[in-house]
Parts: structure tokens; C-alpha cells; sequence
């Protein structure tokens, strides 16, 4: 893509953007007359929509800036020489990312595929490296990401997940809501495993709760094959056995105050506390014998 139209994306933010506040300020200097409960929310979902728009628009303004600037490109680089596959550039491309407002704006991002022979009519594989330092992946914002997986987890269903987002003006089917909430948290877990635990202060001479508490559920993963004779794929029904483990001191009165953030393991309690005792608690012979567990009986 050349400078010319780099340039002109960044012009069609700044009109986009000046002609959603003309709007706003239009109904600023002619405010309407609500006389129902109906017309009053009727007022309230088009002002929101209005400025859902300018909050998108702005986003997508500094998301291109940012993907412009050289300080980004340099970790661009960085990423592309750390990646397990040999990348090489394929250009700038746009892709539209959704935001936290629930629109879609344009970002022109380099596109890095593998290096090789390409296949007639197929793109290879490959990153848009840009979007990844950004923390963007499923064409979504960090923040949107982020509201979907959590309700998607808190509430009863991901039909619910969907209304509650609709209302918010984020338009967004099961499928696509499934697929954000299980890759987000896919990258948390990695995040955990990646990171260490680490304390703040010590439990020398404190009182430590360590619970754990989980059980069992079978998982249905998709197996690769033939599909059966009514046309139906195939799956394996394996059992697995979360656990969380959970420490926190209780004081003279027995109030709680969460001493490390909770974690799960699919591998069971025993790889469970196989990463726990690899920890280095910092606490000596005081922490054995204040320790109290709970909640392990099916471990």
C-alpha cells in the first residue's frame, strides 16, 4: 500500500469523526422534547448510538497510528524473528476489527506468511504481527474480548451472553461468542502456565488456608475423520479433572484476604500440586505447620 493511501484512511477517520460530532453537537443546539417514557429512551439509544460511533472511529484513529509508528513496527520485527516458522512480509492489508462499542473499523496492518511456495488461489499461512502486539486476535479489541468471555462464563447461557451484548448495541451470533470466550481463555491459561507465582509479602507466622476443590466432567473433542453414515463428525468423550487451588490467610476474627490469585490444572490434582510445590513460598518450617486443606477428599 503506498503513503498516499495510508494518508487518506487517516482523512477518512478525521471526517468521519467530525461529521459524527456535528451530529451530536446538532442535537446539543436543538435539544427534543420528550413528553413519554417511550420517546425518552428512544432519545437515549440514539445518542448512544451516536457516540458508540465516535468511540469506535476514535479507536480505530489511534489503533492506525499506532500501527504506523515505529516503535510498534520495531516489536512487529521483533515478533516476526521470534516466530517458530519463518515469516516474510506480504504487504499491508485491510482488516476491520470489531470494538468495544460494537462497530467495525478499517486498519491497514502488514500481513507476514510463511515463507515458500504459495498455493494457486490460497494465501499461506501466516500472522498479522501488528494485531498481535496490539493485543488483538479474533478481529476483536482486548476489551471486547474481554466482556464477552466474562459473560459468557457469568451468565446461564450464551444465548443470554447475546442478548446482553445486543443491548449494548454489540451484535455478535453463539458461534462467534463461543469461539472468543474459548480462545481467550485458552490464552490465560497459557499466560498461567507461562508466568510465575509470586508473593508480594510473606505468611511467616501467619495463619494460610490452602483449598482445593474441583471434580469430573467429560469433554466432547472433535476427532478427525471419516463422518459417521448420517453425515455427523466424530468426537472422543475423554474424562478430565479440573482443579483449583486456592490460598489466603485469615486474620484474628477469621476475615478472609486472598494471598494468591486462583488457579486450575486440567491434568488433575496430583500435576496440580506437582506445579504448586514448585513454587517457593518463602516461608520455612512456619507454613507446614499452619496449613490447613480442605476440599481434597476426591484428590
Amino acid at each position: 500500500m503506498s503513503d498516499s493511501g495510508l494518508s487518506s484512511q487517516e482523512s477518512d477517520y478525521a471526517s468521519d469523526i467530525q461529521a459524527v460530532l456535528n451530529e451530536l453537537r446538532q442535537m446539543q443546539q436543538t435539544p427534543q422534547l420528550v413528553t413519554s417514557p417511550e420517546e425518552l429512551e428512544a432519545l437515549e439509544r440514539e445518542i448512544r448510538q451516536r457516540t458508540d460511533r465516535l468511540g469506535s472511529f476514535l479507536v480505530g484513529h489511534h489503533m492506525q497510528h499506532a500501527l504506523d509508528a515505529a516503535a510498534l513496527q520495531a516489536e512487529q520485527e521483533r515478533l516476526v524473528r521470534q516466530w517458530p516458522k519463518a515469516l516474510k512480509s506480504d504487504g499491508k492489508v485491510q482488516v476491520r476489527v470489531r470494538t468495544a462499542q460494537g462497530y467495525t473499523v478499517p486498519v491497514w496492518v502488514i500481513y507476514y506468511r510463511r515463507k515458500g511456495q504459495r498455493r494457486a488461489g490460497k494465501r499461506s499461512a501466516g500472522v498479522y504481527a501488528g494485531l498481535v502486539v496490539l493485543g488483538i486476535y479474533d478481529r476483536c479489541t482486548p476489551a471486547l474480548a474481554s466482556e464477552v468471555s466474562l459473560l459468557a462464563a457469568m451468565l446461564g447461557s450464551l444465548h443470554e451472553a447475546q442478548d446482553v451484548l445486543a443491548n449494548r448495541g454489540v451484535t455478535l451470533d453463539t458461534k462467534t461468542i463461543r469461539m472468543i470466550a474459548y480462545r481467550y481463555a485458552a490464552r490465560a491459561r497459557l499466560v498461567q502456565q507461562v508466568e510465575d507465582t509470586a508473593f508480594e509479602d510473606t505468611v511467616a507466622g501467619r495463619r494460610v488456608v490452602i483449598s482445593s476443590d474441583g471434580g469430573r466432567l467429560r469433554l466432547r473433542e472433535t476427532k478427525r475423520g471419516l463422518q459417521t453414515k448420517k453425515g455427523r463428525g466424530r468426537y472422543t468423550g475423554a474424562w478430565r479433572e479440573p482443579k483449583v487451588l486456592l490460598v489466603y490467610v485469615v486474620d484474628a476474627v477469621f476475615a478472609l484476604h486472598l494471598l494468591a490469585t486462583p488457579r486450575d490444572h486440567p491434568g488433575g490434582p496430583s500435576a496440580l500440586y506437582c506445579r504448586w510445590s514448585a513454587v517457593d513460598l518463602e516461608t520455612g518450617p512456619a507454613l507446614g505447620a499452619s496449613i490447613r486443606t480442605r476440599g481434597t477428599a476426591g484428590a
